[in-house]
């Protein structure tokens, strides 16, 4: 019978065992993840385009409202009903009356736009009047008139601005008599700042239009007006998303209608299942990688394998004929390595044996000694920081001088001669030195409060509780802002418990991230959220490990104002 060399058969086994899982699961995963990617990318992003037309539906609210507000302005009314061709005292009231009016709703604009109010005769009142400005509202005064009232939204065509234009209507006497009109001139930034909030792959874009199609904003002005269209018809039988053709492309696209507006958004479809193509060529290639690695490593390992196989057989075959007295060479740390240890300790003498005993308890013992030369003295500790101390004291330094003093400080705290428990007091002194050290380093960035209960002072907690917690504040709440933050603490009782917060005004977190967090305290084996690290889960862990699960850290975290964390534990906890 021919035999089959263990090379041959390694590499036939390695290499079926490498490609045909790689290949099945590379098609597989392609295929799961192009829908996968698909349905959330379509969930995300029609919640995305939902939200983005509910706040662009509120901002034109706030504007028609303020348009509203200044149509029925009493002070403008009166400017305008009178014709201002005598300069008497009277009229001379009603113009004062009438610019305090506009300076007054001008300041309350947000964004602060720029109004104009007409006459009947044309004449134009407001600050920041261009010629560009005049012939674009002399343009649109018959538009205006046309809509009796109603407010209209236009462009500005040669500017960056959109414009919020009405008929004012005398609401005293005749309400169905003109007076004259109003324009309201805002920067087409802040219609890209709301888009830009909820853009994240750089090929989405948008448009917004309205059902008289006097108004429109686009992302991308090189789209074709008839695509758009196409997009907010077809969102009206497919409600969500849908896909569009347009140049033999196909685009997964999204729209959605408020009081008259219509906010589209399209996305080509090669854009969204780039990552699964991605995906898979990646596969592909490792799996040819992983063909010719396998083949070379086949190679070596059966290389590897049958030479010292063979040494031992040769050496078998001597003990056969009675020499006993024989080393095989160990160069291998695996089976075939134990097996020639196994050959050579078969000829050791006990003596040899008694020996290599003796020289690995002396090498015990020299690790003890070195492990204790290595530990740290606590005293000398102190006593090298109060030497910093004194030095820095001597050459006038008393910022240096501090920082040492609260560190020796912090430092005689924490360790606390090996003990788990202390006081309140001595954990708020401890995070007070921490925060005096962060203030000096942070000069004139960080503020900071600290309310403590006295009649729970003398509580004995677990220590390092509240300077993990003011570190993350700072860390990841207050650096991250571009002015002065604030930190509060707050440590209080309650009838069966102890309560100890920590709030910030830094950046906070929205919903998402704050669910991160919250996920990342008892789960051992998923990496810490990589914006708050490990010393939150290890503040929590050692809570819940001392006090039980009912205990440990509680959230609430809001974007853009800051984040409380709160900290429960047991009023009287078993020490």
């Amino acid at each position: 019978m021919q035999v089959r060399s263990i090379r041959s058969q390694m590499m036939l086994f390695f290499s079926l065992l490498i490609l045909v899982p790689i290949i099945i699961s590379g098609v597989s995963i392609y295929y799961a993840l192009q829908n996968y990617l698909e349905d959330s990318y379509v969930r995300h992003q029609s919640k995305s385009i939902n939200n983005l037309a509910s706040e662009m539906d509120d901002w034109r609210s706030e504007q028609e409202d303020l348009s509203l507000r200044l149509f029925g302005d009493r002070s403008i009314q009166q400017f305008l009903r009178y014709p201002n061709t005598t300069l008497t005292a009277e009229q001379l009231q009603r113009t004062a009356n009438f610019r305090q009016a506009l300076q007054i709703h001008s300041a309350k604009s947000d964004p602060l736009g720029s109004i104009f109010v007409v006459r009947d005769n044309g004449t134009i009142y407001g600050e920041g009047l261009s010629s560009t400005y005049d012939r674009y509202i002399h343009s649109r005064l018959l538009l205006a008139a046309g809509y009796n009232g109603l407010p209209t939204w236009d462009n500005v065509e040669g500017t960056d601005k959109v414009a919020l234009f009405r008929q004012i209507n005398d609401n005293e006497m005749d309400l169905n008599r003109p007076i004259g009109y109003l324009f309201i001139l805002f920067d087409k930034a802040e219609i890209e700042r709301m888009i830009g909030q909820y853009t994240v792959d750089p090929g989405q874009q948008y448009a917004v239009f309205d059902e008289k199609n006097s108004f429109e904003f686009l992302t991308d002005s090189t789209m074709p007006k008839a695509f758009i269209k196409e997009i907010g018809i077809s969102s009206e039988t497919s409600r969500g998303s849908s896909t569009t053709i347009y140049g033999d492309e196909p685009y997964v696209t999204f729209a959605e209608k408020r009081s008259g507006w219509n906010l589209v958004s399209w996305i080509p479809e090669n854009k969204v299942m780039e990552p699964a193509r991605e995906l898979f060529f990646g596969i592909l290639f490792i799996a040819f990688v992983l063909i010719f690695f396998s083949v070379f490593m086949v190679l070596f390992l059966s290389h590897r394998i049958t030479k010292p196989l063979k040494m031992i057989q040769r050496k078998m075959m001597q003990i056969g004929e009675g020499f006993f007295i024989f080393k095989v060479p160990v160069v291998r740390n695996d089976e075939v390595g134990e097996l020639a240890s196994a050959m050579n300790r078969m000829s050791d003498e006990i003596q040899s044996l008694i020996q290599k005993n003796k020289e690995e308890e002396a090498k015990r013992r020299l690790i003890q000694l070195q492990t204790l030369e290595y530990q740290i003295n606590p005293h000398f500790l102190y006593n090298t920081l109060d030497s910093v101390n004194m030095l820095a004291r001597k050459h006038q330094d008393p910022i240096i001088a501090d920082m040492v003093t609260y560190l020796s400080r912090l430092f005689r705290i924490g360790l606390n001669q090996g003990r788990e428990m202390i006081t309140v007091a001595e954990e708020v002194r401890h995070v007070t030195y921490y925060l005096k050290i962060q203030e000096i380093r942070f000069a004139d960035q960080l503020y900071w409060d600290i309310q403590t209960d006295e009649s729970i002072e003398s509580e004995k907690i677990i220590k390092f509780l509240l300077q993990p917690l003011v570190e993350n504040s700072i860390n990841h709440g207050i650096r991250k802002r571009d002015e002065p933050g604030h930190i509060y603490i707050r440590i209080w009782k309650e009838p069966d418990s102890i309560v100890l917060e920590v709030e910030d005004d830094g950046v906070g977190m929205d919903p998402e991230q704050l669910e991160r967090v919250r996920q990342s305290l008892n789960d051992d084996m998923e990496e810490p959220d990589k914006d708050h690290g490990f010393g939150l889960r290890n503040v929590h862990q050692r809570i819940q490990l001392h006090y039980g699960d009912d205990y440990g850290l509680e959230f609430a975290s809001e974007k853009g104002y800051g984040t409380t964390v709160t900290v429960r534990l047991p009023n009287n906890p078993k020490t």
